[in-house]
């Protein structure tokens, strides 16, 4: 009788800790919490005007959204308001909500950058409207490009941070100082609920942006958590880590005319919670 009741009491055990080690091993498996594609530089050929509408449609079933980073155009193409309705078109197509953000080839590069911001404004200008969709939407009141919203735990920023000339050195850094403040306010009302922060630029980090990234840098050291910061601009797949903020990664998008989207997936892994998936055979990193 002793030693069946001792038998009984190894078993539930044993039991009971077998089942405590197989759920602790599901449990360290990181969980998916926001899938999205980013595109970039594009469409700049007339070819593009027919592989971008495809890439659009095309687009995979776990896609929750989709964002341009800018240039919608190469630099040599007039800002005509052609090119910004046709654009806006090949876009609204999507059966997901498209967020865009400015280049510098539809901007500040034109030449006359009043009327460009006034066609992207017309065109782009909150354009996920364009869907319905259930996200939270917070948009900068000194500057309505910028937006941002939580979705799976993760703070997403668009921002107006362009590469090009700086067509006027008194807007360039203001535009520059209030797209600080947009970071510093999210950080502030999100920080502390969020595993990590995405942020939407279209330029790569130069010298002419110091302004803005070496005080986000002291931001990104004190928020301690994974940031990604991926832009277009270069045309070229960029993975690094330039800034001195080691939880700070880079991702630089091929232009959208040499692959297609950027599959990003976020996970609620602690420290590494950013994958990619170029979608053409080539590595990551």
């Amino acid at each position: 009788m002793r030693f069946r009741l001792f038998l009984l009491a190894f078993l539930l055990l044993y039991g009971s800790t077998t089942f405590a080690q197989k759920d602790d091993s599901q449990s360290s498996k990181p969980e998916t919490q926001v899938t999205f594609y980013v595109m970039g530089d594009v469409p700049y050929k007339p070819a593009e005007d027919i592989e971008l509408p495809k890439q659009i449609s095309e687009l995979p079933d776990d896609a929750e959204f989709v964002v341009h980073v800018g240039d919608i155009k190469t630099g040599s193409t007039p800002c005509n308001e052609g090119v910004y309705a046709k654009v806006a078109g090949m876009l609204a197509k999507s059966t997901v909500p498209v967020f865009i953000i400015p280049g510098d080839n539809e901007w500040n590069d034109c030449a006359n950058p009043t009327e460009a911001w006034k066609f992207w404004e017309q065109y782009f200008m909150r354009f996920d409207r364009r869907w319905q969709h259930s996200f939270r939407i917070f948009r900068q009141l000194e500057r309505e490009e910028n937006f941002s919203f939580v979705k799976g735990n993760v703070l997403f920023i668009g921002l107006n941070l362009v590469g090009g000339r700086v067509h006027d050195p008194a807007e360039w850094k203001q535009r520059h100082a209030e797209n600080l403040d947009w970071v510093r306010s999210n950080l502030r009302r999100f920080g502390k609920e969020i595993s990590s922060l995405v942020i939407f630029g279209h330029a790569k980090p130069v010298k002419i942006h110091n302004d803005f990234f070496d005080p986000f840098n002291a931001e990104a050291i004190t928020f301690n958590k994974p940031i990604l910061y991926i832009h277009g601009d270069g045309h070229t797949w960029i993975y690094d880590r330039p800034f001195t903020a080691k939880n700070l990664l880079r991702v630089q998008v091929d232009q959208g005319g040499i692959a297609p989207p950027l599959k990003v997936t976020v996970t609620d892994n602690s420290t590494e919670p950013f994958q990619f998936d170029r979608r053409n055979g080539k590595p990551v990193k």
